[in-house]
């Protein structure tokens, strides 16, 4: 899959290209835990802004990594903040250890035959699904004024505004 992606309505086609990937791979997708550690091993220490084309660079070599595995179940207890490659790396991270958690949680829940509901802190429980929420939440984002207070602009995209897309992606439905 090549970059094309110069604007963040291209990288939204980037996002639902990787979704019919990842939902034709069936249950042979990595699951998330394993793209975002595979895109924590690829980030540098420090690197410039990735701006649009940097983003989709990054989540592309992500792709096409080797499997990292699964992340070790971890509580989320407070996204770090972010304002370079490294403490990105930092978050994607702790993501994966939470993800990783959820899993966990939702697999002990149905094993028991319990309700498996809305409890885990994910809104998905894919690759295909999380990058559908990152999708939705980016068709919903763009053009717009921030909806919180604090909350840094989209656009340009540096470190900080992909470490909020992501959380966004984590819990958007």
């Amino acid at each position: 899959m090549t970059n094309e992606v110069e604007t963040g309505e291209d990288f939204r086609v980037l996002l639902r290209r990787l979704i019919a990937r990842f939902e034709g791979l069936g249950s042979g997708a990595p699951e998330v835990d394993d793209l975002l550690l595979r895109w924590a091993g690829l980030l540098p220490d420090r690197a410039p802004e990735p701006g649009w084309p940097g983003l989709a660079d990054q989540l592309l070599r992500a792709v096409d990594a080797p499997s990292a595995g699964h992340a070790e179940p971890a509580p989320l207890a407070e996204e770090p903040p972010v304002a370079s490659s490294g403490e990105l790396r930092v978050l994607l991270r702790t993501l994966a250890a939470d993800y990783a958690r959820a899993r966990a949680w939702t697999r002990d829940r149905v094993d028991r035959g319990l309700w498996a509901g809305d409890s885990s802190g994910w809104a998905s429980g894919s690759t295909a699904r999380f990058l559908e929420s990152w999708e939705s939440w980016l068709g919903d984002s763009l053009g717009r004024p921030a909806r919180f207070p604090g909350t840094p602009p989209l656009e340009p995209v540096n470190w900080a505004s992909v470490a909020w897309q992501l959380g966004a992606a984590r819990v958007y439905e």
